[in-house]
C-alpha cells in the first residue's frame, strides 16, 4: 500500500477527525517546491517561505499533567511526534491545519501514523469551521481539560503565519468561554432551578404536548423579535407583516409589541428570577391569543397568572430534563433548543415548528450608538438608572458588525451569538438576520426587513390559535406524577447515605509532610475511591445536572496536580475530593428535601 492510501486509511479509522473539502482556488494559488539547496519551500502569492521542522523547547508539554494540547500545523510531523513522546499518556492532542496546500502535501508525502496515537484528533478545514468541531469535541471528556489547555505552534505557523495562529487561538478561547458558561452555573443556582421545576410540575399536564407541535408550520416564515436597539428603526415595518408570519417575541419586548397592536403568537421566557416576573408579567394584560413558552424553571407566578395557553418544553441535552422525561415515561421528542437566553427559546420555537425562513430582528447582540443604548425603547431598559447599574461594571470587547467593521459587545452577548451560529450551522437552517445593526451572525443571510416582506411574507397565514386548538396536552396525570416523585425521594435518600460514608472515610485520613510513602499510597487509594462517586453522578441525569459544575471544577483542579506521589500532592487531592463530597452531600440533602415537599404538595 502506498503512503497516500495508508494515510487515508489512518484518517478514515477515526470518525472524530474533521477533514474538509479542498479549496481548488487555494490549491491553485500555492504549491510546495524545492529551492536550490534542496530545502522544501511553500510558494504562495509571490512569496517563497522555507518549511522546516524545528521543535520549540520553550513550549513543551508537562508529562506529569493531563493537558489539552492544541497543535497548529501538520507539515512538521517530526515536531508533532516529539510532542506526542513528551506529553502525558492521558493528555489530549488536537492538530489543526487550516492550510489546504500544507495538509494535501502532508497527506501525500508524510507518514501520518502518529495520528493513530491515543487521544489525537485532526482538524483540517477552513478556520471558519473550527468552532463547530470544538463544540462537538467539548461534549466529550475533553471538557475536563479546560483548565490545562496548552498551545503549540509548529515552525511554519510561529514564523510565517502569525495571523492564522492568532485567529485560531481567538476562536478556541471564544468556544471555551461559551462552554464554560454552559457548564458554569453554581450548585446553588442549579438547586434554585430544581426547586422551581418541582413547584411548577403541577402545570405540566396543562401544557400543549411539545412533541405534537413539531413541524406543524413547515416553511411558514417566522419572525423572532428580540429587544435590541436596532428594533426601533424597523418595528413599523413589522406592523405590515404581523398576519403573514409567525410572530415569536422575547418577554422583554412583548408588552411593547402589544402596545403597537402587534399580538405575539408566542411569548418566550427562560430566566427563573423574580425580576422576570415583576418586569414582564406582573400586572400585564397579554391577549389570550398569545401563548407562553418557557421551561419549568420559570418563576412560578408566571405560569400561575398567564391568561393564555402554555407550552412547557423540555430542554435537549440538559440532565435535569432528561431525568424528568425518564421518570415520567415521556418517550417522544418533547425538547426544543433553548440555549442561554429568551431569544434562544424564541429561535428554538421557530425551529421546532418547522418555520422557514427564520427571520431575526432586534437581535443586535451589541451596543447601539453608545454603551448606554442596550435595548429598544418601550421596555424596562428605558430606565437609564437601571441600565447603568446593570452594565456599568461589564467589560466591553469588539466583534464584527452587521455592516462590517467592529462594534462593541460583551462576553455574554458574544456567547449568545456563538450559540446562534452553532445552531444555524449544525442544523443547516435557513436564517435571515434582518436586524439591520449590531453584531454579524455567521451562517445567516442579511436582508432588510422590508426586503424580507417582499420576498417571503406575501400571504396571510393560518392563525396560530387555530393550529394550537388541535394540539393535545401532555399525556400526564397528577396522581401518576405524585407516585413517581415519591419513588425518587427514596432513591436519592439512599444515594445521600452513600456519599456521606465516603466523605467520612476521606475526612478521617491523617496526612502530613512526614507521612511515609506507604501511608501516602494507602491514603491515595481511599481518596481515589471518590472516582466511583463521580460515576454515580454521571449515571444519574439529575445529579449530573445539579453537581456537574462542582464535579467539573474538582476534576479541573485534580488534573492540575502533577502525577507524583508526594505529601503536598496527596494532601491537595484530599482537600479537593473532600470539597467535592461536602458539596455533593449538601446538594443531595436539598434534593431529598425538595422531592419530599413536592410529593406532599401534589
Amino acid at each position: 500500500m502506498d503512503l497516500l492510501s495508508r494515510n487515508i486509511d489512518i484518517l478514515s479509522s477515526n470518525p472524530n477527525h474533521r477533514i474538509g473539502t479542498p479549496d481548488a482556488n487555494e490549491l491553485a494559488q500555492a504549491m510546495i517546491g524545492v529551492d536550490d539547496s534542496g530545502n522544501e519551500v511553500l510558494i504562495s502569492q509571490g512569496q517563497t517561505i522555507h518549511l522546516k521542522s524545528i521543535f520549540d523547547y520553550t513550549n513543551q508539554p508537562n508529562p506529569l499533567k493531563r493537558e489539552l494540547i492544541f497543535v497548529i500545523g501538520i507539515y512538521s510531523v517530526e515536531e508533532i511526534r516529539h510532542l506526542i513522546q513528551m506529553k502525558s499518556d492521558e493528555s489530549l492532542l488536537v492538530i489543526i491545519e487550516p492550510n489546504t496546500t500544507l495538509f494535501n502535501y502532508a497527506l501525500q508525502h508524510k507518514d501520518l501514523s502518529f495520528i493513530n496515537s491515543s487521544g489525537v484528533v485532526l482538524f483540517a478545514d477552513k478556520i471558519s469551521q473550527l468552532s463547530l468541531l470544538l463544540d462537538q469535541f467539548l461534549l466529550t471528556d475533553a471538557i475536563f481539560y479546560l483548565k490545562t489547555i496548552k498551545f503549540y505552534f509548529t515552525y511554519y505557523y510561529r514564523e510565517s503565519d502569525i495571523t492564522s495562529s492568532i485567529a485560531i487561538v481567538k476562536i478556541i478561547k471564544e468556544v471555551v468561554q461559551y462552554k464554560t458558561l454552559m457548564y458554569g452555573n453554581s450548585v446553588e443556582d442549579s438547586l434554585i432551578g430544581f426547586r422551581h421545576h418541582m413547584k411548577n410540575l403541577k402545570h405540566l399536564p396543562r401544557s400543549k404536548d411539545v412533541s405534537l407541535l413539531k413541524n406543524t408550520m413547515p416553511n411558514v416564515p417566522a419572525i423572532v423579535v428580540s429587544a435590541g436597539p436596532s428594533l426601533n428603526k424597523n418595528i413599523n415595518q413589522l406592523q405590515q407583516l404581523k398576519d403573514k408570519a409567525v410572530i415569536i417575541a422575547v418577554d422583554t419586548i412583548a408588552q411593547r409589541l402589544c402596545d403597537e397592536g402587534i399580538v405575539p403568537d408566542f411569548i418566550c421566557s427562560i430566566e427563573r428570577g423574580i425580576e422576570t416576573y415583576t418586569y414582564f408579567y406582573e400586572g400585564k394584560t397579554y391577549p389570550v391569543d398569545s401563548t407562553l413558552v418557557g421551561p419549568l424553571v420559570l418563576y412560578p407566578e408566571v405560569f400561575e397568572e398567564f391568561p393564555g395557553e402554555v407550552v412547557i418544553p423540555m430542554r435537549g441535552n440538559v440532565g435535569e430534563f432528561t431525568w424528568l422525561k425518564e421518570i415520567l415515561g415521556l418517550q417522544d421528542d418533547y425538547s426544543i433548543s433553548i440555549g442561554l437566553s429568551c431569544a434562544h427559546v424564541a429561535f428554538g420555537v421557530a425551529e421546532h415548528i418547522g418555520a422557514s425562513p427564520i427571520i431575526l430582528i432586534g437581535q443586535d447582540l451589541a451596543y447601539g450608538n453608545s454603551p448606554k443604548e442596550t435595548h429598544a425603547g418601550g421596555t424596562i431598559y428605558d430606565d437609564k438608572e437601571l441600565t447603568s447599574s446593570m452594565y456599568a461594571k461589564i467589560e466591553t470587547l469588539e466583534t464584527e458588525g452587521y455592516y462590517g467593521g467592529a462594534v462593541e459587545t460583551t462576553e455574554i452577548w458574544n456567547a449568545f451569538r456563538t450559540w446562534f451560529e452553532m445552531e444555524i450551522a449544525n442544523k443547516q437552517l435557513n436564517v435571515i438576520n434582518a436586524t439591520e445593526g449590531g453584531a454579524k451572525i455567521a451562517f445567516s443571510k442579511q436582508l432588510s426587513l422590508e426586503e424580507v416582506g417582499k420576498q417571503y411574507c406575501k400571504k396571510i397565514i393560518t392563525p396560530i390559535p387555530e393550529i394550537l386548538k388541535k394540539i393535545a396536552l401532555y399525556p400526564l396525570e397528577q396522581q401518576q406524577i405524585k407516585l413517581v416523585i415519591r419513588e425518587q425521594y427514596k432513591h436519592f435518600l439512599d444515594v445521600k447515605l452513600q456519599f456521606e460514608y465516603q466523605r467520612k472515610q476521606v475526612k478521617r485520613l491523617k496526612i502530613s509532610e512526614h507521612s511515609t510513602d506507604k501511608e501516602l499510597k494507602e491514603a491515595l487509594k481511599k481518596i481515589d475511591r471518590t472516582e466511583n462517586y463521580f460515576k454515580i453522578i454521571l449515571d444519574n441525569w439529575l445529579l449530573r445536572h445539579c453537581l456537574q459544575p462542582a464535579m467539573i471544577n474538582s476534576v479541573w483542579n485534580l488534573y492540575d496536580i502533577e502525577r507524583v506521589i508526594i505529601p503536598a500532592n496527596v494532601m491537595l487531592a484530599r482537600e479537593i475530593n473532600l470539597g467535592f463530597l461536602d458539596i455533593s452531600v449538601y446538594a443531595l440533602t436539598e434534593i431529598v428535601s425538595i422531592l419530599e415537599a413536592t410529593a406532599e404538595a401534589l
